[in-house]
């Protein structure tokens, strides 16, 4: 069993508030070495961190419309894959993660039953709301002072596939997304993936009772996006398996990251190696998934 670190009430709201790039991330970058891990190698040491996060999409013009107009992000590049046409989404500045809205050549793909979350930051999170509602989302509920994390206002929505996205006001220039919250079957399990195998860092522990609980995870490499694996407590059935959702993990030794994900007994379907697909000129690119099926996208940080 993981031991759990549980900060007070107060703190546990704040930073699920704080999730940023620089308020709840890492320190000084370094590498998983084999110190940490036993691998016995200095080959086998590395970072990793994340940079994007995939959503799979019914319709995609109306995706890329919506992302635009509700949530102040631009397209910066359309790449055709192997089974699906991906728009690559950034935010004013180029600050946070960016967004893959997928659009997959099986028409059967389920896209709306993402149990995951995106968290964005604004300067204003009611005219961010504003303008999720007008270009269609949904406000579940809507921005307000949160006393019990000293006045932040936070609130959640959900864009034109149902994924939640959660708004978070802070003194900032831009909006931008801040954290990715995938959803974990066995939230244990899936710490010991992603903290002990893979080398993020835990930041919090937040058990929001009745909805659910999530760990905030960080890297070593600075001023990039926190990872949330999270797992539902509510009564509403959830589906955690094979969901049209990839994370993007940039690593300065994808061999060994990929090398890490198989020795922690998960699937590499491809090794990192010279993409043949055309879009990508020929980029450093692996593939492995999670216990849940979440696509891994292993990418060369070099690249």
């Amino acid at each position: 069993m993981i031991t759990k670190i549980i900060k007070p009430l107060s703190m546990t709201l704040m930073c699920a508030a704080f999730i940023s790039m620089v308020g709840c991330g890492s320190s000084s970058e370094g590498n998983k070495s084999s110190d940490d891990d036993d691998k016995g190698s200095e080959d086998s040491s590395y970072t990793v961190s994340l940079s994007q996060v995939g959503v799979g999409v019914d319709d995609l013009e109306a995706s890329v419309t919506f992302f635009e107009d509700g949530l102040g992000m631009h397209e910066v590049e359309r790449i055709t894959r192997d089974n699906r046409i991906e728009v690559i989404m950034a935010s004013e500045n180029g600050r946070g993660a960016d967004i893959a809205l997928m659009k997959f050549n099986d028409a059967n793909i389920v896209v709306d039953q993402n149990p995951g979350k995106i968290v964005f930051y604004t300067a204003d999170a009611s005219k961010l709301a504003e303008d999720l509602e007008a270009a269609g989302g949904v406000i579940v509920e809507p921005p307000k002072a949160q006393a019990s994390v000293g006045g932040v206002v936070v609130g959640f929505g959900r864009d034109i596939n149902k994924n939640i996205i959660e708004i978070v006001e802070q003194d900032t220039e831009s909006t931008f997304i801040s954290a990715i919250g995938i959803g974990v079957s066995d939230l244990d399990a899936a710490y010991d993936f992603y903290v002990n195998s893979l080398g993020f860092n835990e930041y919090y522990y937040i058990p929001i009772a009745g909805k659910y609980n999530e760990y905030i995870l960080t890297s070593d490499v600075e001023n990039t996006p926190s990872l949330v694996i999270m797992n539902w407590v509510d009564e509403e059935e959830r589906n955690y398996i094979d969901n049209p959702v990839k994370i993007l993990l940039e690593s300065n030794n994808p061999q060994a990251l990929s090398d890490a994900i198989e020795s922690a007994g998960e699937t590499v379907t491809q090794e990192p190696s010279a993409s043949t697909e055309a879009d990508l000129d020929g980029a450093t690119v692996g593939y492995a998934k999670d216990a849940d099926g979440t696509l891994i996208e292993i990418r060369d940080s070099a690249d």
